[in-house]
């Protein structure tokens, strides 16, 4: 009986140490896969079996395989990368708007120059025929630049307005996605009653691309859904 059970000992250490050596090759295998999260045994010890002498030890056995997750800072990286993402995409539209309104040729600035020359030109020598028709040419330009730059300005909304229509299809699709990887999830868990590791690494990649095109908030329910 005692031989049975030193076996029965060495047997569950060499599987334990197997799992984690199966976890380990996982590790470095994904180490270059977009959203994995790094993987690694749990083990518990086997509860002793009692005798007159007080328990013996039964071996080990690993518990569960888990994530090296944190959930509080996955919410940090999220939220700064909300504020990231937002502030590019203001930026990419607003330096448009700035490149436009300040170039030194195309611009407002040259053109407004010329047209507050001319009234100050006016403005010392009414009578003076050049002055007038000079000041007539540049507010006749000033008009023309304004209605130019309408024209680019309705062009930058009708794009932002096809970056929207864009984006809604993007998050429709990351949604359905989601969905989907959550239905595979709670099967999962609920037939092997362990968490879906990889699986959960893909949910939670699609959230991280998600959040990058609208602000995502999560939350996980008892059934891993």
């Amino acid at each position: 009986m005692m031989s049975t059970g030193l076996f029965g000992i060495g047997v569950s250490g060499l599987a334990a140490a197997q799992l984690g050596l199966l976890t380990t090759e996982h590790n470095v295998t994904n180490a270059s896969t977009p959203g994995y999260t790094r993987q690694r045994t749990i083990q518990t010890a086997v509860v002793g079996l009692s005798t007159g002498s007080g328990a013996v030890g039964q071996g080990t056995n690993v518990a569960t395989i888990e994530r090296m997750y944190d959930k509080y800072l996955t919410a940090q990286v999220n939220s700064s990368q909300t504020k990231l993402s937002e502030i590019d995409a203001y930026y990419a539209e607003i330096s448009q708007i700035d490149n436009l309104l300040a170039d030194s040729s195309a611009g407002l600035t040259p053109v407004l120059q010329g047209f507050f020359n001319g009234v100050q030109q006016v403005a010392a020598n009414p009578s003076l025929l050049s002055a007038r028709q000079s000041m007539i040419a540049s507010a006749e330009t000033l008009v023309s630049r304004f209605n130019s730059l309408d024209v680019r300005l309705d062009e930058l909304a009708n794009d932002v307005n096809g970056r929207i229509e864009d984006t809604v299809s993007s998050i429709n699709s990351y949604a359905n996605q989601i969905a989907e990887l959550n239905q595979r999830i709670v099967i999962a868990e609920s037939s092997y009653g362990q968490p879906a590791n990889d699986i959960r690494d893909q949910r939670d990649l699609l959230l991280n691309d998600l959040n990058k095109l609208i602000k995502v908030s999560t939350t996980v329910n008892s059934d891993g859904g």
